[in-house]
């Protein structure tokens, strides 16, 4: 038997780690939830919250074997976290910003035609020379915020049209400026050449190519499925926006990508081949769970919009749980000390 624990801000049990607690449970292991103010270092016991008979229960628990650390970690909790990481190997490591991410990108080995070209948004030049070159750009803050804050930009007849969700608007030069330094300027955006990414009804897409370790530590598949974005005013789709998710992929890509989806799943094959061991090769602590969203279009091109870490959201909550007891198991017997760990946000190291 072992025991598994989530660790994070607040002690309240979510349906997903509800789900967890269970598959552990069902597997003849201890799972509970706890916060860094229930640690009890002097007996090596956590008080944490847990199910027992349907019911959440609090109770004392033994040091677990593995920690589930969600993230998400408050200034005055930080002694605690790394004083636990010292002695239990933790999962859920950042992958850093979106541009440190880009950077690893470019390194991996036969993925290049999957990756988009990214540029610093320094100066107002920067947008003029890549309109230049394709006529439409978007434009992202370098810190992810749940796909707020994105621009798209088109070149039409000398003017410039801009759109932020399905707020659209066209600016001359002048005003284009304005815009600029009111709404960009010194505020760390990255360009990129626009990626058509939508259905043969005009519908914009992302795809989410979910990825976790399961048994013996070795990368998996939990699943692959599509954002849409129903409003043809909007032309980029992000899955915290209100997109609508259809989780029969097959059937979606052999309607809406009707010349290209056989292409798409031998793209997707490549990808999953390559990418997860080669992305983990340039960090030194362990990655358990990416998510990739994806853009797709009606040609069969397949692009990495962004990597995520995280295991993903609450439809697959069954499929990541059971990958992640595998993987917990396979975990306790070789995570080796001196543990190896980059959970800490950017304003706590």
């Amino acid at each position: 038997m072992s025991i598994f624990a989530v660790l994070k801000p607040t002690k309240n049990l979510t349906d997903v780690e509800e789900i967890f607690i269970l598959v552990a449970q069902s597997r003849g292991h201890q799972a509970f939830v706890f916060t860094a103010k229930d640690v009890l270092f002097e007996t090596k016991e956590i008080i944490g919250k847990t199910i027992d008979h349907g019911r959440v229960v609090e109770k004392k628990f033994n040091f677990p074997d593995v920690i589930q650390n969600r993230l998400a970690v408050k200034p005055e909790d930080k002694d605690i976290y790394l004083k636990l990481a010292e002695m239990i190997p933790f999962t859920s490591n950042r992958i850093g910003t979106k541009k440190q991410v880009d950077s690893k990108l470019k390194k991996i080995e036969g993925i290049q035609d999957f990756i988009l070209n990214v540029e610093d948004c320094n100066k107002f030049d920067d947008i003029l020379n890549n309109l230049k070159l394709y006529n439409k750009i978007i434009l992202k803050p370098l810190v992810s915020n749940q796909g707020k804050g994105i621009f798209s930009v088109e070149l039409k007849n000398g003017n410039y049209f801009v759109k932020k969700l399905d707020e659209s608007f066209e600016l001359n030069l002048k005003e284009f400026n304005d815009f600029f330094d009111k709404e960009l300027k010194n505020k760390t955006y990255s360009i990129s050449k626009y990626f058509d990414s939508c259905t043969n009804n005009g519908l914009t897409t992302v795809f989410r190519l979910q990825i976790c370790r399961g048994a013996g530590g070795k990368w998996k598949l939990i699943k692959f499925f599509p954002y849409v974005n129903i409003n043809k005013m909007i032309d980029i789709t992000n899955g915290m926006q209100g997109a609508l998710i259809t989780t029969r992929e097959k059937m979606f890509l052999e309607q809406y990508y009707t010349e290209s989806y056989e292409e798409v799943n031998k793209k997707i094959k490549i990808l999953l081949q390559k990418f997860p061991l080669a992305f983990q090769k340039q960090y030194s602590c362990r990655l358990d769970s990416l998510g990739l969203d994806l853009g797709i279009d009606q040609s069969g091109n397949v692009v990495i919009f962004e990597v995520n870490a995280g295991p993903g959201i609450g439809f697959m909550a069954y499929p990541v749980a059971k990958a992640q007891v595998d993987y917990y198991e396979w975990l306790k017997e070789n995570a080796q000390k001196p543990f190896k760990n980059n959970f800490l946000p950017i304003g706590l190291r």
